[in-house]
């Protein structure tokens, strides 16, 4: 049984993700066996501090002991799962652990700079550290369903994602909820993007990356209406459309940590990571200079 520790608590992933690897106010379909969460360290908070007292409360309710600094939670865990709502805050944050060959879940955003991804991967390279970073989209049920049925219909040429792309200062553009359906593009087109460009309004937007082999991928953010997420997969034999549910989610990427933990082997790379947020900075300048392509090349 692993035990696992919990940096930061002002996201509702410090509540999710504990219910289901600790069995506590979730139905038993969502318990995720193999580890608990035995302790948590609330280092501070940038975006949300006023989230921080109640989601200690149900933390403590449900037998995560608080405790009062990353070293004293350093002595508890066997791995650590760094949930800071700001992306700015995960190199720090992981730093400690990373250095302690500790594995390690950096929640989504992954980095908000290329300097900070750059940082945490090295750092975990240098001492051999497990290093896992994933949107619970990438393990929903109808994306590991799709991949299954798209063994039968050859090759991904292209896709499109969607989800709700609310802003937050601290997570420039789609940094904050927008990053689900990027990392969803990703999953299902892998590796390679070679240029962004933006279309953006109050209302949404609409990024569009294009692929080394010549494939596009569009993600379109919304901020109003319908805030589903889902995708579009254009394959050499048929076409996958799905709406994607975030009902397994949790669970799924929650069981996705204790693999990745116990084999030492992510199924997520450093290079997506890496691409995942120079894709986000990229759209940022596109929309910044009206639409014009941005090359990756280009953002570091």
């Amino acid at each position: 049984m692993l035990r696992l520790g919990i940096v930061d608590l002002d996201s509702s992933h410090s509540v999710e993700f504990s219910r289901r690897f600790n069995h506590a106010g979730v139905d038993r379909e969502q318990w995720v066996e193999g580890a608990q969460v035995v302790a948590a360290w609330s280092g501070g908070s940038v975006m949300a501090p006023e989230r921080v007292p109640g989601f200690q409360a149900e933390l403590d309710s449900i037998g995560v002991e608080i405790v009062d600094s990353h070293e004293q939670l350093m002595e508890q865990i066997d791995g650590v799962l760094i949930l800071s709502l700001c992306g700015d805050c995960h190199l720090e944050r992981a730093r400690p652990f990373l250095e302690a060959g500790m594995p390690t879940f950096v929640d989504k955003p992954f980095a908000c700079s290329v300097s900070d991804a750059r940082e945490i991967i090295a750092i975990a390279e240098k001492n051999q550290t497990t290093l896992l970073n994933s949107s619970a989209l990438r393990f929903s049920q109808e994306v590991k369903e799709s991949a299954f049925q798209k063994q039968h219909l050859g090759n991904t040429n292209g896709a499109i994602t969607y989800g709700p792309a609310k802003r937050a200062d601290g997570n420039p553009g789609l940094f904050h909820y927008g990053i689900h359906s990027v990392e969803l593009l990703f999953e299902l087109l892998g590796s390679g993007c070679e240029t962004v460009s933006t279309i953006w309004s109050d209302e949404a937007e609409v990024v569009t990356g294009v692929w080394a082999d010549g494939r596009i991928g569009t993600v379109r953010g919304n901020r109003t209406g319908v805030t589903s997420y889902g995708f579009v997969a254009f394959c050499d034999d048929g076409v996958v459309s799905e709406t994607v549910s975030t009902r397994f989610a949790y669970r799924n990427l929650c069981r996705e940590i204790v693999r990745t933990f116990e084999s030492k082997q992510p199924s997520v790379t450093h290079e997506s990571n890496l691409d995942v947020v120079r894709f986000v900075l990229a759209s940022l300048n596109s929309e910044r200079s009206g639409g014009q392509p941005v090359s990756l090349r280009d953002i570091n």
